[in-house]
């Protein structure tokens, strides 16, 4: 029987295989691209409370605000539905959903097991330059002028909360708590409107004095206890208000999305420059 012929000796490599790289060709993607641009600007304005709850957004009049084409802000509109931020009508028209009062205290919830957490780690792992960026955003909280519209107090209030959160140095549950906050921040604004700036700050102040001097005393359960009541009281409020405003709500949950827009973009279009 005739064999099966074999190659020559000569033919095959005598010294282990090596495999040439074939990546040679791919080049870094620049993230900063202006659908990124505009999708922050809008998730920004979602967390300072720029829009109120049940306010429909437009396409065309955010990109007329951003002074963009119609396509990145599409793009950003379809992404921060995809995360549930924002909710598709039937019409479909884009809307800043209308929380119940289950849906607000799921969302703060999850906040007081993450945050709380949170709060915890950056008592045991703050740096001394961790300790100096939590101090000033609390100077910069404490020093807001009353009255102040509320979004500063919210963008106060969100710095103090996340320079703790960034003193943790824990990047995977920092990303968890991000779309928390833009998700329950316009119907925060609700609550500055009902009750006050000043009784919001006062309240607030408590709180986060506290959770300042655990974190400067590395006392981790004291940092967690503070965070999580400064949460928990937020959630009670809004229950309450909701109580209380029953038929408004009844009534902005029930819209169909006619409307244009237009008063929310205006709020967009600050410190924007795509």
């Amino acid at each position: 029987m005739k064999g099966i012929p074999m190659p020559r000796p000569s033919s095959i490599a005598s010294g282990p295989l090596e495999l040439k790289p074939q990546t040679d060709s791919l080049q870094p993607i620049a993230r900063d691209t202006l659908q990124e641009r505009v999708y922050l600007r809008i998730r920004q304005a979602l967390i300072y409370s720029e829009f109120e709850p049940g306010q429909v957004l437009t396409i065309r009049e955010l990109a007329r605000k951003l002074g963009t084409s119609i396509m990145p802000v599409r793009e950003a509109l379809q992404k921060l539905t995809v995360e549930r931020v924002l909710e598709l009508l039937p019409t479909r028209s884009v809307r800043v959903p209308v929380l119940s009062a289950e849906e607000f205290a799921e969302i703060c919830e999850a906040r007081m097991l993450l945050e709380g957490h949170m709060a915890r780690l950056a008592a045991e792992r703050a740096d001394a330059a961790d300790l100096e960026r939590i101090e000033q955003a609390s100077r910069s909280f404490l020093s807001a002028k009353v009255p102040s519209t509320p979004t500063v107090i919210q963008q106060r209030n969100r710095e103090f909360h996340f320079a703790i959160y960034e003193a943790a140095h824990q990047v995977t549950m920092l990303e968890l708590i991000e779309p928390l906050w833009v998700r329950c921040g316009p119907c925060t604004v609700a609550l500055f409107v009902d009750l006050g700036v000043e009784k919001i700050k006062r309240g607030a102040t408590t709180h986060h004095q506290q959770a300042l001097e655990a974190i400067r005393a590395r006392r981790p359960a004291a940092a967690e206890e503070a965070i999580v009541a400064d949460i928990r009281a937020t959630s009670e409020r809004y229950q309450k208000y909701r109580r209380e405003h029953a038929e408004f709500f009844a009534d902005r949950r029930g819209a169909t999305g006619t409307g244009d827009g237009n008063d929310g973009a205006a709020y967009v279009a600050a410190n924007t420059s795509p």
